[in-house]
């Protein structure tokens, strides 16, 4: 027990990074994991657009909040130099609103779609890979 990973990334269509939230909740050793996996994101590819599933995503503790904001504030310029964008899947409306108050007190390194299903975030993907191109 214990050992479920706080997410799973698939790097299967770069630069498309799919991050899923496996509902595991968050103990020191899988947000680390999590972290460290985010960090190598871009040593794979020099632009992404990370799409984030929070679908199965359960109440983070205060302490992992404070991490994963220490991680974007010292990750900021690489992020905002690499990620083409960061989709977030949200089917509830809870998880939608909840996300929007997050970003609004703390705003993301790179632009911040919020949508409700993966067809949503496929075509938001679509749309900002043609714009990416031109």
């Amino acid at each position: 027990m214990g050992k479920q990973p706080y997410a799973t990334f698939d790097y299967s269509e770069l630069p498309i990074v799919k991050i899923e939230f496996t509902g595991e909740k968050a103990t020191d050793e899988n947000f680390k994991n999590y972290l460290e996996e985010t960090a190598a994101i871009p040593s794979k590819t020099d632009r992404y657009i990370s799409i984030m599933d929070t679908s199965k995503a359960s109440y983070l503790e205060a302490k992992y909040r404070i991490m994963q904001g220490k991680y974007l504030e010292e990750n900021k310029e690489r992020i905002e130099k690499q990620a083409i964008a960061a989709i977030f899947i949200a089917p509830s409306f809870l998880h939608r609103t909840v996300l929007k108050a997050i970003f609004l007190v703390k705003t993301y390194p790179s632009p911040v779609f919020i949508v409700s299903s993966e067809e949503e975030a496929s075509e938001k993907v679509n749309e900002l890979l043609e714009e990416e191109k031109s």
